[in-house]
């Protein structure tokens, strides 16, 4: 799980060399088998980096051990996401998997870059929806754009199948309902006895499901009708089960509804605070908001700034003089420049700011760097 946190924890962890590596990597086809390959010349590149700082051979080797330890695990990289960061120093080395596309790139220097990393706490974080169907139940993986089924393997998706398997508890239900998703209580047995049976069922979907999710650390929102979701929620276990659910009947609802109706629950809960800073911008006599580098450079490392918005896959080379609070630019990395906007985000970190990425047509006023100021 990608939060503020563990971005915070990877920052504190930083050394005066540190390597950061990026890579889009693929889930099926030929593609595959091509990830290691461009990992390997990425490492390949980050060793010469290395050596052009001062490190001999052997020192560069011991340096990239573990992460070219990875390239003989076929195992990760046949279950890999859509993109990976690697960050790398003496006494690190952590993997990122996300679920987004992203440039080769390698970054050494004496921080992290960490841009790549931030859309998992703006738009591009991942939650799951747990449908709560009696004949269609289905995990989902969803983001802003995209849903995909998930569901473990180890559970029944539908409650018929699991009391078939029951027999000493067949007479006891009868499901009933003319609508398939309508309830799981129908006509016929007690109720009590019925709420029995769904229990037995949903405390082995719970303990999948849960397992699962658990994994990947992303939220869960449920989606059901009012009768079963107090009955999951009674028998969950995963603390970041968001309290407000989807209400309906989820096998009469496509993946996609149930993903966009997951994704305002989740701007609610986790971007509010990102979305109110954006009507700042819309003011245009706001002398708080800007979207001037320079001046977002230097009030943030003056402790100006609340929140910064950077837009996804845009760079801007350079140096700031800590002397003369100044910025110079540059139109190359030249081995020495830092990546300003990486370099805006850490202190802002440092400072206690937020930082949001967003797509560029997203951006306050379609901008590469904004900021939302205290004072």
């Amino acid at each position: 799980m990608v939060s503020r946190n563990r971005i915070e924890q990877l920052i504190g962890k930083t050394e005066n060399l540190n390597i950061s590596i990026t890579l889009p990597t693929h889930k099926k086809g030929e593609e595959v088998q091509q990830d290691p390959i461009r990992f390997k010349n990425l490492l390949n590149k980050a060793e010469k980096e290395l050596k052009d700082r001062g490190l001999k051979e052997i020192e560069a080797n011991a340096f990239l051990k573990k992460p070219r330890d990875l390239l003989e695990d076929l195992n990760f990289w046949n279950h890999a996401e859509e993109g990976m960061a690697v960050f790398i120093n003496n006494n690190l080395f952590e993997i990122f998997e996300l679920p987004y596309n992203l440039s080769e790139q390698v970054y050494v220097n004496d921080h992290f870059l960490i841009t790549p990393l931030l859309p998992m706490i703006s738009l591009d974080g991942s939650y799951h929806i747990l449908a709560l169907s009696q004949k269609k139940l289905r995990l989902l993986k969803c983001n802003r754009k995209d849903v995909i089924d998930v569901t473990p393997d180890d559970i029944f998706t539908n409650i018929e199948e699991f009391i078939e398997e029951k027999p000493e508890i067949q007479i006891q239900f009868h499901t009933g309902a003319s609508n398939e998703d309508a309830m799981f209580f129908g006509h016929g047995g007690s109720d009590e006895d019925k709420k029995v049976i769904v229990e037995k069922y949903l405390r082995g979907v719970e303990e999948s499901v849960t397992r699962q999710v658990k994994h990947v650390g992303d939220p869960l929102i449920l989606a059901g009708t009012e009768e079963i979701l107090p009955i999951y929620r009674s028998l969950n276990k995963y603390k970041r089960l968001l309290e407000t659910p989807i209400i309906g009947y989820p096998g009469e609802m496509k993946d996609k509804e149930l993903q966009e109706a997951g994704w305002e629950i989740i701007k609610e809960y986790f971007l509010k605070e990102m979305y109110n800073a954006i009507e700042q911008f819309k003011d245009e006599g706001n002398e708080r908001v800007s979207n001037n580098l320079s001046q977002i450079v230097e009030s943030t490392v003056m402790g100006k700034t609340d929140t910064l918005f950077i837009a996804k896959d845009e760079v801007s080379w350079g140096q700031y003089d800590a002397e003369k609070h100044t910025v110079h630019f540059s139109n190359n990395s030249n081995g020495e420049n830092n990546e300003l906007l990486n370099w805006t985000a850490l202190r802002a970190f440092e400072q206690g700011g937020k930082v949001f990425v967003l797509p560029k047509s997203e951006m306050p006023h379609a901008s590469t760097i904004a900021a939302l100021f205290r004072y």
